[in-house]
């Protein structure tokens, strides 16, 4: 089943469209440009279980994830790459296994021949997968109360940014930060750029507005064409999804 994401953003005309699709359908082509399609897995309750989805993964793969000490990450890994190879191995008519996923020079991993693009991002309870024609980037976060938010603000955002944060009203700063922070993890994620560049860029922080990139002075990202598309993917969390057409 699948759902159009609710449009909290009607401005912002050239937002990704985001279509929410059910775990039980793991597979589905994104039909236009500026499509997305996005699963929302339950880490606690996943669509298969880790023994099944390991069985999807290449000899390499499980190997990295039996090098996780701890069973929550490799948890996630295991449930990740393996979902993403079932819907793409869907998507192409192929076995998970034969999924050809190779990595960017940054270290993003993509689909060696082309056509689609995806992106994996989770939370201790959740994970998303997003699927689209063109490089996109995901990521979410538990809205929560950080014990100093000012100062990840100041350490990692831009002048501009920094300014704008101060001027949200207290009862709004907890929500801009988050929608701020899942937007710009968004798109460093979508051009495989490092955290070290989220100062580089500026994007609305008023969760009353549009998610949109106002400003870029990073050369991966000047002259581009990306958009934004921000929502609640579970109760407590906050999500983004970036675009490049």
């Amino acid at each position: 089943m699948e759902a159009g994401l609710p449009n909290s953003h009607a401005q912002n005309v050239h937002a990704p469209r985001v279509v929410l699709v059910s775990c039980a359908e793991l597979g589905g082509s994104p039909t236009t440009p500026d499509e997305v399609r996005v699963w929302v897995i339950p880490l606690d309750n996943p669509p298969a279980n880790e023994v099944e989805l390991r069985e999807c993964l290449t000899d390499e793969e499980q190997e990295r994830a039996d090098r996780y000490k701890i069973a929550k990450p490799r948890h996630q890994f295991v449930t990740g790459r393996g979902l993403v190879r079932q819907i793409l191995g869907n998507c192409l008519g192929i076995g998970p296994r034969d999924v050809p996923i190779t990595y960017t020079g940054a270290g993003k991993p993509i689909l060696a021949s082309g056509g689609l693009h995806f992106n994996v991002t989770h939370t201790d309870a959740i994970a998303l997968i997003a699927l689209a024609n063109s490089p996109v980037g995901v990521d979410v976060e538990q809205v929560r109360k950080l014990a100093n938010p000012a100062g990840l603000v100041e350490r990692f955002f831009s002048v501009a940014e920094c300014a704008a944060y101060r001027k949200l009203a207290p009862e709004w700063q907890m929500r801009g930060f988050f929608r701020a922070w899942t937007c710009k993890e968004a798109i460093i994620k979508t051009m495989g750029m490092s955290v070290t560049t989220l100062s580089e860029f500026d994007v609305e922080l008023d969760p009353e507005r549009p998610p949109v990139l106002l400003a870029a002075r990073h050369p991966e990202l000047v002259a581009k064409r990306l958009t934004l598309s921000a929502w609640e993917p579970a109760t407590g969390f906050a999500g983004a999804v970036a675009l490049l057409s």
